[in-house]
């Protein structure tokens, strides 16, 4: 494979006028490379043991590969961006060049001409044996090329996508400059149409920023939105996201979780409220002042990226808690499972149990 592309090979032309590409088929139906586009690969064992995310990311990378360099927009803008989304995206999103270009492309055959079953039989040394491959993992992602915005006025930035690293690789992944359309212009054209939980989610993280992200002003934002001759119906999503979204939220999952609590009908508590103990300082979650009643949002996260000091952070959460209790404040705790179980039956039920009034 052409490592300096990895963890992706792309097809070309040789010295001699042959063309690599008759190799990279011919692998395929050995089962030892997918097709993720027209020219560009990838071991079956390094896509089907990534992440889904990771796969999307991927996937965007050959689609740049492939084309000319294309215009990512809508979710896969955002996701560029770096702003989390709830739901991953079922396609490749390009803005078309004229209105005619407007189109969706379906994915080829991963496995080219191999039926799914077929080139994993072939693929099986190169993928666990005990791994089960889900069926959703080899249908890759169509490209869906969309209307140029009114006026054609799109605004464009260049991006660094990130690659997964595969580590039978000596030279790590390139970096790649990818175009996108700007983070207001993505979430102005994208929001409006996301499920409210993904839309919120995505809205507070850009209103709070990142490392690599200044963070978006909310009235720019609706300018924005006006700008672009949205439908009514569209601008009024766009207001009425922007009037609950809240920048205090930390983490997806705090944002999730406030979600759930409007979902739930139940009033939106305070956020990174900081209380003072002994001389030391401890920052909520979430407080409700009346019960008085702190909720934390833990994703385990630490935990994971520290496990040699589990005991420790362990035992400095509880004295943290012990020191939040001793105010006269309950303390309770909320998980990622919580905010995703149908019906939200933990999650009620918790609430309840401590007495959080429902609004009205």
């Amino acid at each position: 494979m052409d490592t300096t592309l990895s963890p992706l090979a792309r097809a070309s032309a040789l010295p001699d006028g042959s063309h690599t590409s008759t190799d990279f088929s011919r692998a395929v139906a050995q089962g030892r490379l997918l097709r993720l586009r027209r020219g560009v690969y990838i071991t079956p064992r390094f896509w089907l043991n990534t992440q889904p995310s990771a796969r999307y990311r991927l996937m965007l990378a050959a689609t740049a590969l492939q084309l000319t360099d294309p215009l990512f927009c809508k979710d896969s803008a955002l996701e560029l961006h770096g702003l989390p989304l709830l739901n991953l995206p079922k396609s490749v999103h390009i803005r078309a060049r004229s209105p005619g270009g407007a189109r969706t492309t379906q994915q080829t055959p991963m496995t080219g001409s191999l039926a799914v079953p077929d080139f994993l039989k072939k693929a099986r040394n190169t993928v666990h044996d005990e791994a089960e491959v889900p069926a959703v993992a080899l249908r890759g992602f169509p490209t869906q090329r969309h209307r140029p915005l009114p006026g054609g006025n799109s605004e464009t930035t260049r991006l660094d996508l990130e690659l997964p690293t595969d580590p039978d690789q000596a030279v790590g992944p390139c970096p790649m400059s990818v175009l996108a359309e700007s983070l207001e212009l993505a979430l102005a054209d994208t929001v409006p149409r996301m499920p409210f939980a993904g839309a919120v989610m995505a809205l507070e993280a850009a209103l709070r920023g990142g490392d690599k992200r200044a963070p978006v002003n909310a009235e720019a934002l609706k300018n924005r939105a006006k700008a672009m001759q949205l439908a009514q119906r569209k601008l009024y999503a766009v207001e009425r996201l922007l009037s609950f979204a809240s920048p205090l939220s930390e983490s997806p999952g705090e944002s999730l979780l406030r979600v759930r609590l409007h979902e739930l009908g139940l009033p939106q508590p305070l956020q990174q409220v900081v209380v003072h103990v002994d001389g030391r300082s401890y920052r909520l979650d979430f407080l409700w002042e009346e019960p008085r009643v702190a909720l934390e949002f833990d994703g385990w996260i630490k935990y994971r990226q520290q496990r040699a000091t589990f005991d420790e952070l362990h035992k400095q959460e509880k004295l943290r808690e012990d020191a939040i209790r001793s105010t006269g404040c309950t303390v309770i705790r909320v998980y990622w499972e919580d905010l995703m179980e149908p019906g939200l039956v933990r999650l009620r039920s918790l609430l309840q149990r401590h007495h959080i009034p429902r609004e009205g």
